[in-house]
């Protein structure tokens, strides 16, 4: 059970998470008296290291400090115990149907004794292999769960982007002031927090609503309701850094490893527990989903520093997408198609944005591909991230046993999604490029506009 007066009072406060010696995605039997096992993801060793060039050069682009001879030799180690492992097994069995046969048949004592005796020889052998195969597994999958996945195909390297789109080119003749400025509709206190007001108030709601009524008419989604708080074995499975979210110190904690983040209902995590152990028909493909929420990733906040601001606020209303297909070339599909829907968005808003393709060095070991929708922010003359979209491959889906049933075997799912929409960082631009928040032109907003009395009638039906 979350206690939320332990979530205010020490969720800000989790700077840094503390080393993980155990994984929650992973648990070996000789931790499982303690810890239970939540999800047991699909290990696709030889699918992994199939095509190790293509491995080396995701490793390579990204900048990791992996060292793949290391973890190879650790695979080679765990297969040559495990074979032992299953072979004292194979023979065990083999034993304990001999002894079976021959009591049937009536064989004699001393046949019976002498296979009891092996039995109990091989029991032993078999504990002490498990033993001893223990920690060999635990630290090899350790190093195998952080192997990213591979880059796709027009995923840029060497820290380049690519320019995919680009609509209306900024003025950068002079650096107009802040956003900070207008405190009529901005209190501004720290990163982690700060009060719309007026009509960035409205708009801040307003952006959020449309950008997804927009993406339900005209991109056939399905809007959902994501939890704000996800479990570590979700990030682990999405290979997010722990240290992105804010961890929720819990009263009573059931399983010691497989603690809370605080995400926000508008992050990809959010959507992963729907999805674990989920099979579905092949149908029922391409899966569209879209969510407004709050998102509280810290990992961007950083990027847009140091000074403090909107651009670099931990917390903010968000749209959040999410796609599964069967192929790979589907996924890319789908992905264009969120493109496509976001760009139209933004047109509308009338301010400089383009859209890249995000460098390797940029992506989280789970992504092979990163499309990012940046607007321009005259005060840090410069572009700043306000969406992206991501495409996962089948990576996260062998994770959490996400997949589909074709004739008589199962496939895991691509998956693509990302936020689209941080509505924060967009008033931020609006304002310092000169936009009226009211007369702003946002794509699926209601023709009528709300009034007082409406929201507050709202309101109250909420407790109705």
């Amino acid at each position: 059970m979350l206690s939320f007066r332990n979530v205010l009072k020490n969720c800000l406060s989790a700077r840094k998470t503390c080393s993980r010696t155990i994984s929650a995605l992973y648990i070996t039997g000789d931790k499982a008296n303690e810890n239970y096992v939540t999800l047991q993801p699909y290990l696709d060793f030889k699918g992994t290291f199939r095509d190790r060039q293509s491995l080396e050069q995701s490793i390579a682009s990204r900048g990791l400090d992996t060292r793949l001879e290391s973890v190879l030799a650790k695979y080679e180690k765990y297969e040559r115990h495990h074979a032992q492992l299953a072979k004292v097994s194979e023979e065990r069995e083999a034993v304990t149907k001999r002894l079976k046969e021959l009591t049937k048949s009536g064989g004699s004592a001393e046949q019976l004794e002498e296979l009891k005796e092996r039995g109990k020889a091989l029991r032993n052998d078999l504990k002490t292999l498990k033993q001893a195969l223990y920690p060999i597994e635990d630290d090899f999958i350790h190093d195998y769960l952080h192997l990213p996945n591979r880059l796709h195909v027009l995923c840029p390297t060497g820290g380049e982007q690519k320019l995919l789109y680009r609509s209306g080119l900024p003025k950068t003749e002079h650096k107009t002031g802040s956003h900070l400025d207008h405190q009529d509709l901005i209190h501004f206190v720290d990163n982690n927090r700060y009060y719309m007001m007026e009509q960035a108030a409205h708009f801040d709601i307003n952006a959020m609503q449309s950008l997804a009524r927009y993406f339900v008419n005209q991109g056939d989604f399905i809007q959902t309701a994501n939890p704000d708080f996800v479990r570590c074995v979700l990030l682990e499975a999405n290979a997010t850094p722990l240290s992105d979210y804010h961890l929720v110190k819990e009263e009573h904690l059931q399983n010691k490893i497989n603690t809370a983040y605080l995400t926000g209902g508008a992050s990809f995590e959010s959507y992963l527990g729907a999805m674990t152990k989920l099979c579905v028909y092949p149908s029922v493909l391409p899966l569209r989903y879209v969510c407004c929420g709050r998102s509280y990733n810290r990992a961007e906040a950083g990027l847009n520093g140091p000074t403090p601001s909107l651009y670099t606020a931990t917390q903010t209303n968000a749209v959040q997408s999410f796609v599964a297909t069967q192929t790979a070339q589907e996924a890319h599909a789908q992905l264009e198609h969120i493109l496509n829907l976001a760009i139209d968005f933004y047109k509308a808003v009338d301010i400089p944005f383009r859209v890249v393709y995000a460098s390797a060095e940029a992506l989280t070991p789970a992504e092979s591909l990163r499309a990012v929708v940046e607007v321009y922010a005259p005060s840090l003359q410069r572009y700043v991230c306000v969406g992206r979209i991501s495409n996962y491959g089948d990576f996260v889906s062998k994770r959490i046993l996400f997949s589909t049933r074709r004739e008589k075997h199962y496939d895991f799912l691509h998956l693509v999604g990302g936020p689209v929409l941080y509505t924060s960082r967009l008033i931020a631009a609006l304002l310092e490029h000169g936009v009226r928040l009211e007369d702003c032109k946002l794509l699926g907003a209601t023709s009528q506009k709300p009034t007082h009395q409406q929201d507050l009638q709202e309101f109250k039906d909420l407790f109705t």
